[in-house]
């Protein structure tokens, strides 16, 4: 078997060399590419600045006997390659909702080590050596005969750039491991970006109270919120210490809790939030709290814990107690994410927290 590609690094530094000797071919020959936002260059050269890996480039690569010099011809990654190339010339700003400290920095407003990092950078590179076009092609169908189709929020992290999806990235970045460890959710369910598109609904209920969980809410909110996103930072803050509540009272029980379910951690954090902070639209009355009442809380939701545990044969609850409890289970155990069935589950978190807080 002869393998047709080589795996390479190669630094950023490399290709602006070999642009300049007009040895780098960045015509899209191969794939074509709508040109990207300044959003999108911008969110690149953050990722750059950081360190983070991004996808490999194909570059076929050809010497020519006679010259003696190497033609290289981009087929995957001309856009990236025309980002970077331009962003070295001052061509575009680094946007500040991706990065505080650059955010309105061209590459010659930025300091000597961050200048010299950019430029040590490598991109992973399948060289492909002399292939011809038909090759190349083929290459590319083989490549794409096993990808996955993108989930919903998979495609809004192509698509968006701005500051409600750097919000929600963030956020999500910080609290994989809570999210793990917590079983929220799986390592599998993270690599489809699953806890982002559920941060996208909690900051949404931050923002402009309890709201469906659809996929045209979420698709609206990052269209809306891509130029700029209201009290981004404060968002950010009160999101960190609604989490920190919830790891206050649970500890390390979180794990064994019915409330480790999406469609009831949702409601706890919208009612703790309320409580710490005020939620939109939400007609539950607000009651304060200290770290020292954590045990009287938990006591409260073990209540709504144990209402949920069901028979051996998982058909149904151990015990209703009363009309409230039903109306509550009716709410979480059926159509979950109508923002009507979230403003009951909610309410009723508060009234056990409030209760227990009297």
């Amino acid at each position: 078997m002869q393998q047709l590609f080589n795996t390479r690094n190669y630094s950023i530094r490399d290709f602006e060399e070999w642009n300049s000797r007009n040895e780098l071919v960045l015509q899209p020959k191969f794939q074509r590419r709508d040109v990207w936002s300044d959003k999108a260059r911008s969110y690149l050269m953050d990722t750059i600045i950081r360190g983070k890996p991004i996808p490999k480039i194909y570059m076929r690569q050809d010497v020519n006997p006679k010259t003696r010099r190497a033609v290289r011809e981009i087929v995957d990654g001309q856009q990236r390659l025309i980002t970077v190339l331009n962003f070295l010339k001052d061509g575009f700003k680094i946007s500040k909702a991706h990065h505080d400290t650059f955010g309105g920095k061209t590459f010659s407003g930025l300091d000597t080590s961050t200048q010299r990092d950019i430029l040590k950078y490598e991109f992973v590179v399948d060289l492909l050596q002399d292939m011809p076009d038909s090759e190349v092609f083929n290459v590319f169908a083989r490549i794409n005969t096993y990808s996955e189709k993108l989930k919903a929020q998979e495609l809004r992290n192509s698509n968006w750039f701005g500051d409600f999806k750097s919000c929600v990235y963030l956020l999500s970045e910080e609290f994989t491991t809570f999210f793990i460890e917590n079983k929220i959710f799986a390592e599998k369910a993270i690599l489809r970006m699953a806890e982002a598109e559920f941060i996208s609904d909690l900051i949404l209920a931050m923002q402009d109270g309890i709201q469906a969980g659809s996929k045209g809410v979420r698709d609206n909110a990052y269209k809306k919120y891509d130029d700029e996103f209201p009290s981004r930072k404060s968002h950010e803050k009160r999101f960190r210490e609604t989490m920190d509540i919830i790891k206050g009272i649970f500890g390390t029980a979180l794990a064994q809790s019915e409330f480790r379910a999406i469609r009831l951690f949702y409601p706890l954090f919208c009612a703790l939030y309320h409580f710490k902070f005020g939620l939109l639209k939400l007609k539950s009355d607000r009651v304060s709290f200290r770290a020292a009442d954590y045990p009287k809380m938990k006591t409260a939701l073990e209540y709504v814990d144990d209402l949920l545990r069901v028979d051996e044969f998982r058909r149904k609850p151990v015990a209703l107690k009363s009309a409230d409890d039903r109306k509550f289970y009716d709410a979480y155990s059926v159509h979950w994410v109508h923002a009507d069935k979230r403003t009951i589950v909610t309410d009723y978190i508060c009234r056990k927290l409030g209760k227990a807080l009297d």
